[in-house]
């Protein structure tokens, strides 16, 4: 397969109902970058958001456009720590990413949240066919077993993923174990977890590892999971939104 954008999806969050809503999508390829809103049929799309208060962004008021630009959109530029600052480099090391990041990087890592919005990047789980691949940061790291474990944990190395039936908060909880020791690291994010406790109860195939290790980031950003697998699950519809970026074969 070609070289595949990088892909990151906007989520708005009503600020009374507390529920999100994917209104858009940023991709970025070979130097060019592409925001469009989020027209599908899917739930928790822009037209149900618009159903309940969203507005469309002030630089982006045409919902059926395409917009394009050599450089990240001003309005999602704004949204990054100012490279000036005379701590960025610490930064940096505490977001787990290298002097060669990009904006793209910088966003993920970030989320482009501000105090004064409901906006939110996220990004996506990438499936073409039957083959489905995403990474993320083990989330709850700092209250369970993950830096106990972590000068065990090597790149590459294989973890377990299991569904937590008992979960109190979460009916689809999806625990992140150490395969050599079993020691809880913590769990697969709420945005993916519905997919993937799907995914085990299906008794798919998939195959989980550690993909990053970043010693000195903040507690929520120091491990990434990589997971690789193969599902005929159609849609998934089990978490707020659709969060499944589907591809073609090229």
């Amino acid at each position: 397969m070609s070289n595949r954008p990088f892909v990151l999806w906007l989520i708005w969050q009503n600020q009374e109902t507390r529920q999100r809503y994917h209104i858009g999508t940023l991709s970025s390829l070979n130097g060019e970058y592409t925001f469009s809103y989020e027209l599908s049929g899917k739930r928790r799309t822009l037209i149900e958001a618009m159903e309940n208060g969203y507005r469309p962004h002030l630089a982006f008021r045409d919902v059926n456009k395409v917009y394009k630009s050599n450089r990240l959109f001003d309005a999602f530029a704004r949204r990054l720590p100012d490279k000036r600052r005379p701590d960025f480099h610490e930064l940096l090391e505490s977001l787990g990413l290298p002097k060669d990041y990009t904006d793209m990087d910088l966003l993920r890592a970030t989320g482009g949240r501000l105090a004064t919005d409901p906006y939110e990047f996220v990004a996506p789980i990438y499936r073409y066919g039957n083959h489905f691949d995403f990474d993320f940061f083990i989330a709850g790291w700092r209250y369970y077993e993950g830096e106990k474990a972590l000068r065990e944990l090597k790149i590459g190395e294989e973890v377990r993923l299991e569904r937590e039936l008992k979960n109190p908060k979460d009916k689809k909880a999806v625990v992140i174990l150490s395969t050599k020791s079993g020691s809880k690291l913590g769990y697969v994010p709420a945005f993916y977890s519905g997919f993937m406790f799907d995914v085990i109860e299906k008794q798919d195939q998939f195959y989980a590892k550690v993909e990053k290790i970043n010693y000195n980031a903040k507690p929520q950003l120091k491990v990434v999971i990589s997971v690789v697998g193969e599902t005929t699950i159609n849609e998934y519809e089990g978490s707020d939104f659709n969060i499944i970026e589907r591809l073609e074969f090229v």
